[in-house]
């Protein structure tokens, strides 16, 4: 009975902690969504499939990913960083489309990574925001396994505090796929920057964390022992 008391508590304590943690999470700020296509030459953007102008019918603030037959696409989302102070920060965003965002043509997904960057923005869609001077790889997803209205996060706190202390008037994050050998595309939205990590996708515990859980689980196990042998 006292154990079972023992666990029930343990649950509960866990769920509140669990709650308390989502009502601390919040929004810094929205971003500021579009997705630029090359040309025949991928290292160089050309053209919008998603802007504020409805390109080719498309919605506005779509960050599409892939290829389109012959053409590189990369999502791009733009941070006004005006009134902002330095602090934690997490680039968030949701898995709005397994595929890309014409019928037909490349709504289906493909299998590799997508490299996530940082650059220095102008808040602005431009189509030279495709070949930006990259800050600094962020990090990088796979496309196996993600479902719709997945949430991944990228903690960007450096860059977010650097670019505040530099003054900069907007910071960029780009979605890049790597490999591009076949076609399809991802489409994701709702970037927004976050003060914690809210992926929803198979979060990987960090090593600090790792740390304390396996401290933590090798002292039950030497409470355990001590107590059989009293």
């Amino acid at each position: 009975m006292f154990k079972k008391i023992i666990g029930t508590l343990s649950l509960t304590l866990g769920s509140l902690a669990f709650v308390a943690s989502l009502a601390s999470a919040s929004t810094i700020t929205n971003g500021f969504t579009y997705a630029i296509a090359s040309g025949s030459d991928t290292s160089l953007g050309s053209h919008f499939h998603s802007n504020t102008g409805g390109s080719f019918g498309n919605p506005a603030g779509k960050s599409e990913v892939g290829r389109f037959y012959s053409e590189e696409v990369r999502g791009l989302s733009e941070y006004n960083l005006s009134g902002l102070s330095t602090g934690t920060a997490y680039v968030t965003f949701d898995v709005y489309k397994l595929g890309g965002l014409f019928s037909g043509a490349n709504d289906f997904p493909f299998n590799g990574t997508i490299n996530v960057y940082g650059y220095q923005g102008n808040n602005l869609e431009d189509i030279s925001d495709y070949q930006a001077s990259s800050l600094g790889l962020v990090g990088s997803f796979g496309t196996s396994g993600l479902a719709l209205g997945d949430i991944l996060s990228f903690d960007i706190t450096s860059l977010f505090n650097t670019a505040i202390a530099n003054n900069y008037a907007s910071l960029g994050i780009r979605l890049q796929a790597v490999p591009l050998n076949s076609n399809g595309a991802l489409t994701f939205d709702d970037f927004r920057l976050t003060n914690s990590n809210d992926s929803t996708n198979n979060p990987v515990p960090e090593p600090s964390t790792m740390l304390l859980l396996g401290g933590g689980l090798a002292g039950l196990a030497f409470w355990r022992r001590k107590n059989k042998k009293a």
